[in-house]
């Protein structure tokens, strides 16, 4: 603790004010070790929790660190296996028009079902997958299957109207190929590009603005339409949605859950949707689990919505007989 407060105040060099904070990993003594390099990896283990838990802070070293390290690189290698193996595959959930609850497209989410593992839930492995980057390449392989599913869609059931939406993390519009990797799989497919929708969260917006600009101008003479994902629960800079090209803006479940019975979510969604109108963006809420949301975003003309009210996510093969029922 007193390192920590010691380094926190500040360096002066050449006049300026240098700010510094500290993450700390420590190591008792312990017969068990032998070896120097060992107990500087469990130290090393011990200062990476610190700076996961928020940094500017120490973590002593115990042994579930060092378990949960092995855990992690343990399902990094299953991830890269699987990613080779393609085990990868979108689960669909439809995109309802609220004036009519008429499908008008789907949101593609990965799933797992791993060789190794059975099925893999989301939560159990986006994370890392995000924090390894890995994540852009089961991006690609969802978009692909899904792009060739919405072909099933158009030739077994005339389906023309219908658009798929993926989600694209935020690392993807920092690379300069995007635009190219995209249009690739479109073409295999054999696709029209106003029928792809990617999904990208405020964060890419703060980053490297420039490539991120560049990447969806792209996107859009290509044809393809660009939504902002969870809406209003990040830095929801006002100045960005005029700046970048943005289609749709998809207000976040955490506002629209039970919104009948909370006053002051209603008013953020209302803004949220006059907003998005008067910048000509169409609105998509979110998490809708009951008829009540759904009058509601209705009423106050939210354009489309989506949620467990409508249907949950499902396989593939379930979704041809969900739109000849719908």
């Amino acid at each position: 603790q007193r390192i920590t407060e010691f380094l926190a105040a500040p360096f002066i060099i050449e006049g300026q004010s240098i700010f510094i904070g500290t993450s700390i990993g420590v190591l008792f003594n312990d017969p068990r070790y032998n070896s120097a390099d060992i107990m500087l990896r469990d130290a090393d283990t011990a200062m990476y929790h610190a700076k996961d838990k928020g940094k500017g802070r120490y973590e002593v070293f115990d042994s579930s660190m060092r378990k949960k390290v092995k855990h992690a690189l343990k399902l990094e290698a299953d991830i890269r296996d699987a990613i080779e193996n393609k085990e990868f595959f979108p689960y669909f959930q439809p995109i309802v028009d609220l004036k009519n609850e008429a499908v008008v497209g789907f949101e593609a989410l990965a799933r797992w079902q791993s060789e190794k593992r059975g099925f893999v839930f989301p939560n159990d492995f986006i994370p890392l997958a995000e924090e390894t980057n890995l994540v852009m390449a089961i991006d690609f392989q969802i978009i692909e299957q899904s792009c060739r599913q919405l072909k099933i869609w158009q030739e077994e059931l005339q389906r023309d109207d219908l658009y798929i939406s993926c989600n694209l993390f935020s690392s993807h519009f920092f690379s300069l190929t995007l635009p190219e990797d995209l249009a690739e799989i479109i073409n295999k497919v054999g696709i029209s590009p106003n029928k792809l929708r990617v999904e990208l969260t405020e964060r890419a917006l703060l980053e490297n603005s420039d490539i991120v600009l560049k990447n969806m101008q792209a996107l859009k003479e290509l044809g393809v339409k660009i939504l902002l994902d969870d809406f209003g629960t990040g830095y929801s800079s006002l100045s960005y949605l005029h700046r970048f090209p943005i289609d749709v803006l998809k207000i976040d479940r955490s506002f629209i859950n039970n919104v009948h019975e909370h006053d002051n979510h209603q008013a953020i969604i209302k803004t949220i949707i006059d907003l998005a109108t008067n910048l000509q963006m169409a609105t998509v809420g979110e998490g809708i689990e009951n008829l009540a949301d759904a009058q509601l975003l209705k009423e106050m003309d939210c354009s489309y919505g989506q949620g467990y009210y409508f249907a949950k996510p499902m396989p593939a093969d379930d979704t041809n007989q969900y739109l000849l029922n719908s």
